[in-house]
């Protein structure tokens, strides 16, 4: 089985897709995640008229386009807002469909004053049950990624998507983010160890624990066992893409590529 290995399409925003796919080729990545918001970060909305000329600038770099990024925040408790937000994410989910595209990045919520995890938990159970419901019939997989700070927080967001009991819903595992959050590395450890059963996409991040927080750094520069998460998945038998998500200090382009690079060492290609 061939891993593919390549970046999400948001380190690049402000870059139309045919550049950010030719840019991919050139550090030899063989994939890509694109930003939902495509209209906002690449100049083009994705559509009926636009998509298949999307999938041909992919396919002509000999990318293939494995995952988008779609955009919810489910931590409210507002019925009317909530379906909002599912609706939201499903526009992002009829993209994908029209494009096979397999797998729609999701988001749990972020903080918002006055609201705490337990008061929002409920809803948000509710509605990634409706949205998995809607997302199946489109034959789509949602990945929540752990991100912000009201359920960035591993075992959290495995019992939480275990109650929501959806087959299509699963994770896309950020592995900077729990550190990002605030985590030490026992914590982080703790919190793979909690999502990866049910992994669906990865988007690798790197870093050191400092003084004032944790800084992101190109991936195989930093502290994080990256090698052990994608080991670990690998053996569980992952058959999603790995995304480089270079968010660190200087050029994003050439963090991008050095994290490509270093993934080329650590992932087995073919058989």
């Amino acid at each position: 089985m061939t891993v593919h290995i390549g970046a999400v399409s948001l380190g690049f925003s402000g870059t139309p897709l045919p550049q950010v796919f030719q840019m991919l080729a050139e550090m030899e990545a063989t994939c890509v995640e694109i930003n939902g918001n495509t209209e906002r970060h690449h100049g083009i909305a994705l559509d009926s008229t636009t998509i298949p000329q999307v999938l041909r600038w992919a396919k002509d770099a000999g990318l293939t386009i494995g995952s988008l990024s779609g955009y919810c925040d489910f931590a409210m408790t507002d019925d009317a807002a909530l379906e909002v937000e599912i609706n939201r994410l499903m526009e992002t989910c009829r993209a994908a469909a029209e494009m096979q595209v397999p797998i729609v990045r999701a988001f749990a919520g972020d903080v918002k004053p006055g609201l705490t995890f337990d008061m929002v938990r409920r809803p948000m159970i509710a509605a990634f049950r409706k949205a998995s419901a809607l997302a199946g019939i489109l034959g789509v997989t949602l990945g929540i990624e752990n991100h912000g700070r009201l359920v960035n927080d591993g075992p959290a967001l495995a019992a939480m998507v275990e109650e929501v009991g959806a087959d299509n819903l699963g994770f896309t595992l950020d592995t900077g983010n729990f550190a990002w959050a605030g985590h030490n590395p026992a914590e982080v450890r703790a919190d793979f160890e909690a999502v990866l059963p049910r992994v669906v996409s990865l988007h690798i991040k790197d870093g050191v624990w400092a003084k004032d927080g944790f800084d992101f750094v190109p991936a195989g520069d930093g502290e994080l066992p990256l090698a052990w998460i994608i080991d670990a998945l690998l053996a569980r038998g992952y058959q999603g893409n790995i995304y480089s998500e270079y968010e660190g200090a200087g050029d994003r382009r050439e963090g991008t590529h050095r994290s490509i690079a270093y993934l080329k060492t650590i992932v087995p290609q073919g058989e």
